[in-house]
Formats: C-alpha cells, structure tokens, sequence
C-alpha cells in the first residue's frame, strides 16, 4: 500500500507541473533515431535500493550547456550493452536509453556515444549542469537486480580524462536506512574501501565515492547491506564492474 501511495504523490506532482514542460509534444519520451528520449514521468521505484549511476569522478569545465554531450565506457568483454541517463534527482523528469550505435558497442575497447542537447536537454534547462545527469550502463540485464554487472561511465563534452581516478556510485532507497558500502577486489574480495551511512533518507539519492588513483586494473565489487530503520528488514546491493585507469 505503501508504495502505491508513493507512486500517487508523485503522479500528483507531474499534472501540477509547469504547463510549457508538459505542453509540448515534441519534449515527449520517444524515438529519436539511435536512441529513445524524452520527459518521461516514472513512478517511484519499488525496489529496496535502486542504483541510479555509477560515473567516473570526473566533471569536464562548461560554462554553459554544450551543444553536445558524449558518454564513454570501456567494454571489458562482449555483452548486451543498456544505457541510460537520467537525472540524479527527479526535476525535469529526463530520460535517455534504447541505444542504438552505428557500428555496436566493441570489446576490448573504449566505446563512444555522442548526442545533440538542442532536442530535449537545452529545451527543458539551458542552464544545466550535466553532472547533474547520471549515467547507468547495465551489462546482461536491462532491469534493476540485486546483483548488477555494470561498466562504469565518463560523462564529458570535449575532452574525457587521461585516466580514472575514482567512481561515484549513486543509489537511492526505498524508505529512511542505515548502510555500509565496501568496495572489494576481485576473487580474493580484497576490501580496500568502506564508507557508512548512519541514515540515508528514503527516496533521495545519495553518492558513494571511492578514490581509486593507485588502484590495479581489474575486476572489483561494491557491496552494501544494511537494513531499513522503520523496519529493521535487511538492504543489500552489489554492483560488479571492471576498473581500467587508462582510458585512451
């Protein structure tokens, strides 16, 4: 019941949103060649913990919105390849997936996604920070899941970094908890980060960083568990990706 009242309140709060953001058709979700976007309202989520976007720590200078955005990803083997971006924080109600490239993501390799923000983005705030943007690309599954297989992404405009030197990994839970968030390293789970959450507000995102400068190329897994403070029922999320420094 919970949270199909949840899911109410927010309807409730997309019919009263500004007229001009909802008027226009053209801002509408949908097909736009090589990738699906648009405004798109979405419920609130009814998993435990949601991971919204897992990025690079990496913020290119812009005075303005560019003309263009890029995400760049290295593909550490060949797999079904789900991207998405949205907000980090539900405000224009922005949306991207459905990811068509011209020549298919390739393994062993940094791939590359260019899209104009003139259709949507520039319509909806020409003053955005696109770091207020996150970036999502789900490796296998397109779904949300416990355990996520996921390659972490650089968001830029011009020019990406040399190398990574730490991810941000955003979540969200679905009421008030308390977390602790490991990062572990490969098959021996090695843990070389934690960072604890006395208590995570419920429905609002918040970032775990993890300084990786120095950190040896490989498979890693951030792990975080904990449970809701209402409740005392039991949180878990893992992520799995792949930490490759150099980008070029």
């Amino acid at each position: 019941m919970a949270l199909k009242l949840r899911a109410t309140w927010l309807f409730l709060g997309v019919l009263v949103a500004p007229l001009p953001l909802w008027a226009d058709s053209s801002l509408d979700y949908q097909n736009r060649g090589d990738r699906f976007e648009g405004v798109k309202p979405k419920p609130v989520s009814g998993y435990d913990i949601e991971v919204i976007s897992v990025l690079a720590d990496y913020q290119e200078p812009s005075t303005q919105l560019p003309d263009q955005l890029r995400v760049g990803f290295y593909l550490q083997s060949q797999a079904p390849v789900h991207l998405t971006v949205r907000e980090q924080d539900y405000r224009l109600y922005y949306w991207l997936d459905k990811v068509t490239p011209a020549k298919g993501w390739q393994a062993k390799s940094v791939n590359e996604y260019t899209w104009p923000t003139k259709p949507v983005l520039r319509q909806l705030d020409q003053k955005l920070n696109p770091y207020e943007l996150g970036v999502l690309i789900r490796l296998g599954k397109e779904t949300p899941a416990e355990n996520e297989e996921i390659a972490p992404a650089i968001l830029y405009h011009a020019q990406p970094p040399e190398r990574i030197s730490g991810y941000l990994f955003t979540m969200k839970a679905n009421g008030d908890a308390r977390l602790s968030c490991k990062v572990l390293r490969g098959k021996e789970s090695a843990e070389v980060m934690t960072q604890t959450f006395r208590r995570l507000p419920g429905g609002r995102p918040f970032t775990v960083r993890w300084d990786a400068a120095g950190a040896q190329e490989g498979h890693y897994t951030l792990v975080c568990s904990g449970y809701f403070l209402d409740t005392n029922q039991p949180l878990r999320q893992t992520v799995r990706f792949f930490h490759r420094p150099a980008m070029r």
